[in-house]
């Protein structure tokens, strides 16, 4: 994870000195190793290295062709490295040296606006083309690495951080208010895939890439989508097993091609004990190497199951398991780098992810530059609540019956639900008809904003009514589970606004995260994945506990439920914050007046003083971030 940055303006007007600098010095946490700037005319580019593999350790960047007519910003890295290389040889490219920004420039200039398509791994670039005049820019196939930008009447520029770009002349300091009004209304939740949590900043989406000419036009293309396609077939469960495996292993591989040791955050759920199961059947591969883990554990280990998977997975590594155990918040990390990690620099979508946030804290003061971890597992291996429907639509009324049964012991979600209440709501939604279900849901749903600090006159003006009319509208009928399981990988709520957020709190301390949950390989085969793998006698991630069998303890291949210990980040942090939460929400609700309604906030706050729930705690925890943000952005 380098930081990459650019500002192009149009019809010839020259870049004003220092103004590429602002976006990088805003970024160089993300780069320490090297900040590098380049300039022609009306163009530049700006580089912040961060070295993580042991090809960039020769990495110079922005990166010229030998006839000085491409230039490229690359933070990324390449899996298919091989595979290029033999391409652009045949196709007579000469390369000077094996570095990935090398390839990726290459591959450019052999295959022009088609050079994302061959291209695997997670990145984003831009390439300036002296030749036509004009900034391409692309983003990978999942969107793992950031791509912001700012489009005005005078420029283009783009960043791999968002805030980035409020440094440029022109570019509003407001936030995006739809971002406001879903955080604060739960049940409004669908949202632009482009837009993010500034007004005027907008993001390059997964499989796409832009063309930005002279005269500000601007082109966005998408060369590649997330398509259902068939359906695979296994001539039995162990084919099924040994090909995940093959498909899994490389991803993981490919992630571990680091400077240094191999390094992984690690939960008690089935997501990152797959990783872990892998990196020690690869590691013997790479000679010299050793594993570590970061892991937040309960301080009474022996009343948590969470913290008891947790040490079964970690119990060979010895030293090289970091700990730190709440919510004493002893060990590896303290009640200060808590602290400093949720108010050094409120953001609405990093103070929900100060856990790992704090992982990334103690791998960087450890020495490593990237941390392996499993965000987009539920994604991936996704199985919706009802997937009964789908065997009830497909006439396999026994095989329904059984999972309902099997998810009523054994289901995260479900389990505790009764075997006959789950068999009749996936009967309804298998076989009520559409026009029906929207209006049960909004029967449900009652007044969205009961419960909520949102003042009904921010949700009248943002059209609330409208955007939920249309939310469900949107829902799609029941049919293809690939197509449905498709449309949660491409949710404006899916793997990029939560890779984004890790992206940025990783960032902070100059750490690359790396998701083999979110490679291209393995989400497709998921995708096309028999429902019979996905999810087996009620137990979800099926195919992941059946085939790490020969590795993880059978109490973490079928550990009950989905305990974790979040919630006690919040909490403590609440703790740490009550002596002067009340004063600090007098002096700053005034800042968020377009968006909350004040009484209801007072309201609760009186109720809080007497009894701290910890919804409660949350509730409020949100409410400070959302603040402390808006003060911090628009003062």
């Amino acid at each position: 994870m380098s930081a990459i940055a650019g500002i192009f303006f149009f019809h010839g007007a020259p870049v004003e000195p220092g103004l590429i600098g602002r976006l990088t010095d805003f970024m160089k946490r993300r780069g320490p190793d090297e900040q590098i700037h380049w300039t022609s005319g009306s163009v530049a580019l700006g580089h912040c290295m961060l070295r993580a593999t042991l090809e960039s350790i020769e990495e110079h960047q922005p990166l010229t062709s030998q006839d000085r007519n491409l230039v490229l910003v690359w933070d990324g890295r390449l899996d298919n490295r091989e595979d290029l290389r033999r391409e652009l040889i045949a196709s007579g490219a000469i390369l000077r040296d094996h570095t990935d920004a090398e390839l990726a420039l290459q591959s450019y200039a052999v295959w022009g606006e088609a050079c994302p398509i061959p291209l695997l791994g997670d990145f984003a670039f831009a390439v300036w083309d002296a030749r036509q005049n004009r900034l391409f820019c692309a983003l990978d196939h999942m969107g793992a690495r950031p791509f912001y930008y700012a489009h005005t009447k005078a420029f283009f520029a783009f960043a791999s951080e968002e805030e980035a770009l409020l440094g440029l002349p022109g570019v509003s300091r407001q936030p995006n208010e739809a971002m406001i009004l879903h955080m604060l209304v739960p049940a409004y939740q669908s949202a632009d895939n482009q837009r993010f949590w500034l007004k005027d900043i907008w993001g390059l989406q997964p499989g796409q890439h832009m063309t930005i000419t002279a005269d500000g036009n601007a082109r966005t293309e998408t060369y590649w989508s997330l398509e259902p396609g068939e359906e695979h077939s296994y001539a039995s469960d162990q084919e099924c097993e040994e090909a995940f495996l093959s498909v899994f292993g490389e991803a993981v591989r490919c992630r571990m091609r680091t400077t240094g040791d191999v390094a992984a955050m690690m939960s008690g759920g089935m997501d990152s004990a797959s990783i872990a199961a892998m990196v020690k059947r690869l590691l013997p591969e790479m000679p010299g190497k050793h594993f570590h883990t970061y892991s937040a554990i309960a301080d009474d280990p022996a009343s948590c199951v969470e913290s008891q998977c947790i040490q079964s997975l970690t119990r060979d590594l010895g030293s090289n398991a970091h700990f730190v155990s709440v919510p004493s918040f002893t060990g590896m990390a303290g009640v200060e780098d808590l602290i400093d990690t949720a108010w050094a620099r409120p953001h609405p979508c990093d103070n929900s992810i100060v856990l790992p946030a704090m992982m990334c804290l103690t791998a960087s003061r450890h020495g490593h530059r990237v941390l392996l971890h499993g965000a987009s597992g539920d994604l991936t291996m996704h199985t919706p609540d009802r997937y009964a429907a789908y065997l009830l639509y497909a006439g396999q009324w026994r095989s329904a019956w059984d999972e309902c049964q099997g998810a009523a012991r054994n289901n995260t979600y479900l389990r505790g639900v009764s075997a006959f209440t789950l068999f009749i709501q996936n009967l309804r939604t298998a076989y009520v008809p559409d026009a029906i279900k929207k209006l049960a849901r909004q029967l449900r749903r009652g007044d969205p904003l009961a419960g909520s600090a949102a003042s009904p006159e921010f949700a009248e003006r943002l059209h609330l009514a409208d955007r939920l009319r249309a939310q469900d509208a949107a829902m799609q009928p029941l049919g293809n589970i690939r197509q449905e399981h498709a449309n949660v990988l491409n949710a404006a709520w899916g793997p990029v606004l939560g890779l984004t957020g890790y992206e940025r709190v990783a960032g902070r301390y100059g750490v690359e995260l790396r998701d083999p949950w979110a490679d291209k390989r393995v989400v497709e085969f998921f995708l096309h994945l028999p429902i019979k793998y996905k999810v087996r006698n009620g137990w979800t991630k099926y195919l992941a506990r059946s085939a790490f069998a020969p590795d993880l303890e059978d109490s973490v291949r079928w550990r009950l439920g989905k305990e974790h210990l979040g919630w006690q980040f919040t909490v403590r942090m609440m703790e740490e914050t009550d002596a002067f939460m009340a004063p600090l929400l007098e002096q700053c609700l005034d800042v968020a007046r377009d968006y909350l309604e004040r009484g209801a906030v007072r309201d609760r706050l009186e109720k809080y003083s007497l009894a701290k729930t910890i919804e409660d705690r949350e509730f409020f925890y949100e409410i400070m971030t959302l603040l402390l943000w808006l003060r911090r952005l628009i003062g």
